[in-house]
């Protein structure tokens, strides 16, 4: 089908072929029909089969012919930005896109006046939350990867966020893009929706299994691969030679590290990576070099990369380009890769189908998430085919790969929404929202929901009402004599803040034992107490300085403390009491360097933590707010303490623009205290200091009211930009709770 043959303006069809959308793929052409026709549709094809498009054509039409505004949710705040990148390339049609992924505690007004919101689906939920009005003008929600509703983090959320819309809006469109999936027909069964289920690729998918220097294929070809020291090595360097690119799959990110190094002296000649010397500060850890960074740094120089969450933004971005452009030949990551953003190659190596899970050991991963880094193989527009193998031990390990993953069909998804655990967020929630207000009218909500389309709600009323039982108790809900519930205060202000309710529980009773002496250490670790931080997990190596620590608090703690015989409940407080020591560290300035050593974590495991231990700061002195507004002033400086990780004498100098961790300390060892301090000195004084430079000095001159009556020129701009890039936050005033 032609896109000159679609039910759409002649404005949109030519910024389509603009962009070289000519003919459509075969399920595209089954699909956009339906979605241009108004109605919901569930989408169920295979990875890079082009179902994008599918929901972008839709949502030109909405907004441009409809008037309406388009909502596009994703599941990951890497994608979001991919998702705008790419309606953007159709904006001279006259619409506006945001993003909106940050702040759980704001309506985000400034999203009124855009025409498609690209939302994460907690985002997305929060803005119902804090009655965004924009929301009711909404026409059409895109909801991509929708599979995820299996997750056990995500997948709630964005169920209780569609299902929210849907009964708020019947007229609302929804389109729902999933890869190939066994039960496409029970989604399609929930949003009442046409189907639209293909296995066609536009690039063929050969999947096999490598075992005695051959993958066999599951059409029963055979390749022969060139021996070299290991097999994984083999793939990789008979794929590079060949001029393709890979993405190898390992259960672990020691793993990740391991493999990228040792390979790298391969790879060097092959792939022909030159750095540059700012190229390299980036990998390294910019601001602050680290070990890690360095490693990385290393295997980019030999043209391979590894990729996990222990890497910091920047890191992972760098790394992520790099692969896009063609200069890295060679990706080592873990399976979150898979999940995330759009990164092909010619050939996916999956070495691992086992992972390790607490409480069981080595567990199986889903054949759904192994037919998930499968799916990546193949670029569309490069590779004349896309090749994934996973790697056997023994003739009979190919066997089981063979006949359980490659041969097999995906797990259902099924719905994640039925726990008490989970339905204590979304219950609070929906009664804070006006959603629901009794236990009836929560029951006929989940009855709308995926989770009431999969089952018959048996026993779900039991465990609704044990939810709405602990929401009353705890204050948060009230329920009358003829069983309205409605939110007090304190439990409008817990479902604003997107927080677990458990984790509130565990704030206000550490707001009620403080005082305006309570050590620093103590608040940190009630708030890394809660379920909110995840917290980090205690070796042996940390035994004895974490039982040192546990008794030299003893009986001050602000949480509970769990029997030294308890050790399930043990060790989940030293993993909370290890999560603390790492924010103590912080704000006490040590550096990334020693941190990462010392605590065995990577940069990006110091800024997940240390947003997310943020954020439950700022809900912890919300909630003082209500409480004990005495408390308030001590809690505050602490935020900032834990955003940029200073001591309470940087406050000031770290709230200027352009001035983070590394160059208020500067300033601070020179001399410069403050405000006062930066108007009275000279400019090339400040210049001349360390990380600073002329662009900096002026404008923080400028901030604190001074007049900077001359400027250097060019250098200036090329400082500013510098000045940006090494010294910005390390991540956005709050991550996701659920992105880790």
């Amino acid at each position: 089908m032609l896109v000159d043959s679609l039910d759409i303006s002649e404005d949109i069809r030519d910024a389509l072929k603009e962009q070289g959308f000519i003919e459509l793929h075969p399920p595209q052409a089954e699909a956009v029909p339906k979605a241009l026709s108004g109605g919901n549709l569930v989408v169920a094809v295979p990875t890079a089969s082009g179902k994008s498009l599918i929901g972008y054509i839709a949502a030109l039409k909405t907004m441009l012919e409809l008037g309406k505004k388009v909502l596009y949710i994703v599941p990951l705040k890497a994608l979001a930005a991919e998702k705008k990148d790419d309606m953007d390339r159709f904006a001279r049609l006259g619409f506006r896109t945001a993003i909106s992924i940050g702040d759980l505690d704001s309506d985000d007004r400034l999203l009124r006046d855009a025409d498609i919101v690209v939302a994460t689906s907690e985002k997305a939920d929060s803005l119902m939350r804090h009655g965004s009005r924009w929301i009711d003008d909404v026409g059409l929600v895109i909801a991509d990867e929708i599979h995820m509703l299996h997750d056990p983090g995500r997948g709630p959320t964005l169920e209780v966020a569609l299902t929210k819309m849907m009964r708020r809006n019947p007229d609302l469109q929804v389109i729902a893009l999933s890869a190939t999936v066994s039960n496409p027909e029970e989604m399609a069964m929930w949003l009442d929706a046409d189907l639209v289920r293909s296995d066609w690729r536009p690039v063929e998918l050969r999947e096999g299994v490598f075992y005695d220097d051959a993958i066999t294929f599951t059409d029963g070809s055979r390749t022969e691969i060139p021996r070299r020291k290991e097999e994984v090595l083999s793939l990789v360097h008979d794929m590079v030679l060949s001029g393709g690119q890979c993405l190898v799959f390992v259960n672990a990110r020691r793993s990740t590290e391991a493999l990228a190094s040792r390979y790298g002296k391969d790879l060097k000649e092959a792939s022909g990576m030159v750095l540059t010397e700012e190229e390299k500060s980036i990998l390294e850890g910019d601001a602050e070099s680290t070990s890690l960074g360095r490693k990385l740094a290393a295997c980019v120089s030999c043209g391979i990369a590894f990729h996990h969450a222990g890497l910091s933004a920047s890191q992972r971005r760098f790394v992520e380009d790099g692969f896009r452009a063609g200069r890295i030949k060679c990706i080592v990551a873990t399976p979150t890769l898979a999940a995330g953003i759009n990164l092909p190659a010619r050939r996916v190596v999956v070495r691992d189908t086992t992972r390790f899970e607490a409480g069981s050991a080595n567990s199986p991963i889903p054949v759904m998430e192994i037919k998930q880094m499968c799916g990546r193989a193949g670029r569309p527009g490069y590779d004349p085919y896309g090749e994934a193998v996973l790697i056997a031990r023994s003739e009979s390990d190919a066997e089981h790969l063979m006949q359980d993953y490659l041969e097999h069909e995906t797990e259902r998804v099924t719905s994640k929404l039925g726990n008490e655990k989970t339905l204590r967020t979304h219950i609070l929630g929906l009664v804070a929202t006006g959603d629901a207000d009794s236990v009836d009218s929560v029951i006929g909500f989940l009855r709308d929901s995926f989770y009431g389309c999969q089952s018959e709600l048996y026993g779900v009323e039991g465990a609704v009402e044990n939810v709405t039982e602990f929401l009353v108790e705890n204050g948060m809900v009230t329920e009358d004599g003829d069983g309205i519930l409605a939110p007090t205060p304190l439990g409008k202000r817990v479902s604003d803040l997107y927080i677990d309710p458990e984790s509130a529980m565990i704030l206000k009773g550490a707001i009620e034992r403080m005082d305006a002496d309570t050590e620093d250490f103590l608040i940190l670790h009630a708030v890394a107490s809660t379920p909110d931080v995840m917290g980090l997990f205690p070796k042996k190596k940390d035994r004895d300085e974490l039982l040192a620590v546990t008794e030299k608090y003893e009986g001050r703690f602000l949480t509970d403390v769990p029997d030294p015989d308890d050790v399930y409940a043990s060790e989940y407080f030293f993993g909370d009491l290890k999560t603390a020591m790492l924010a103590q560290r912080w704000i006490d300035e040590v550096d990334e360097e020693t941190l990462t050593e010392s605590m065995g974590i990577g940069p990006g495991d110091i800024r997940s933590r240390m947003d997310s231990m943020e954020w439950l700061l700022y809900a912890m002195t919300e909630m003082a707010v209500l409480l004990r507004k005495d408390v308030v002033r001590r809690l505050r400086p602490m935020l900032t303490r834990v955003r940029y990780g200073v001591g309470s004498e940087l406050l000031e100098l770290v709230s200027l623009r352009g001035v983070g961790r590394a160059r208020a300390r500067t300033l601070f060892d020179r001399g410069i205290r403050g405000r006062e301090d930066i108007v009275s000195a000279d400019i090339s004084d400040l210049a001349s200091m360390p990380r600073i430079g002329y662009a900096l000095a002026a404008s923080i001159k400028e901030q604190c009211g001074a007049r900077v009556e001359e400027r250097m020129p060019p250098m200036i701009a090329e400082e500013k930009e510098e000045d940006k890039k090494a010294d910005a936050p390390a991540g956005p005033k709050q991550s996701s709770l659920f992105d880790f």
